[in-house]
């Protein structure tokens, strides 16, 4: 594909997009015919994904394989972005999570969270915001976690992780509000998206399955919300429930619960 066809195009950039929600936001924007640049690790079989999309949906679908968690790779791939797409959307998806005891998590897998989930979605936003700028309509969607609205004892990093980026988003909204920019947050609650996850969920018993959404109702919901200028979105009526009765409940009495769901998934 030549550069030039690609700058005529204007674009979507999903990162971590090979599995999970991430591929359900590009099957959802591949379907509302938005070309697309997906990002993950190599050997993530983005590169078949991509050729599905494409043939499918047809629309223009390029990939990147990168580990997010290097800073200088971030910049290459924003410099790349820049000098070969024309994108008016950016999904910052990819992050990482897990459960365990914190005393016996090894500190890599800490940075590594840090890194993926709060150090590579600023980096996108900023680098990538002249770019935005330049069309007449253009949309930031960060995803963070029904897990921003609470700590979690045995996921201790992720949630603030995710707070993080819910009130990053936030508070980025508010100071671009005045631009072409419309910024989102979306909240998902617990995904069925891999093997791990799924055994995680089960071991919660009915009520860690009672606010489940599936990955392709998320995707829909959040494209669908992020375009109308929502500022946050939260999937699931249930979901959108739990948030209202987690701000009326103590939060010594939210940890107590918490921690007695959480640790049946040790």
């Amino acid at each position: 594909m030549k550069i030039q066809e690609t700058k005529n195009s204007l674009f979507t950039l999903i990162t971590g997009a090979s599995t999970g929600l991430g591929k359900e936001l590009a099957i959802e924007c591949a379907r509302r015919k938005m070309n697309l640049i997906l990002v993950s690790l190599p050997g993530e079989n983005l590169p078949e994904l991509c050729a599905q999309l494409s043939g499918k949906y047809e629309v223009i679908v390029c990939h990147y394989e990168i580990d997010l968690t290097d800073k200088e790779q971030v910049e290459l791939l924003a410099a790349w972005v820049i000098a070969n797409f024309s994108v008016n959307v950016l999904i910052n998806n990819a992050g990482i999570g897990g459960t365990r005891s914190f005393e016996t998590t090894p500190t890599d897998y800490i940075d590594r969270l840090i890194q993926l989930n709060i150090r590579a979605t600023s980096l996108l936003v900023r680098l990538l915001i002249p770019e935005l700028k330049m069309h007449r309509k253009a949309y930031i969607l960060n995803v963070s976690s029904m897990a921003a609205f609470a700590p979690l004892p045995y996921k201790t990093v992720y949630p603030a992780s995710k707070a993080f980026i819910y009130h990053f988003t936030r508070g980025l909204k508010a100071e671009l509000r005045n631009t072409n920019i419309r910024v989102s947050v979306v909240n998902p609650g617990p995904i069925m998206t891999n093997p791990d996850v799924v055994a995680r969920i089960q071991k919660q018993g009915a009520l860690g399955r009672l606010a489940l959404v599936s990955a392709s109702a998320i995707a829909r919901i959040s494209v669908h919300n992020l375009i109308r200028g929502k500022a946050v979105i939260i999937p699931g009526y249930l979901n959108r429930i739990n948030v209202f009765l987690m701000s009326l409940i103590p939060s010594g009495i939210r940890l107590s619960l918490s921690s007695r769901v959480i640790q049946r998934e040790l």
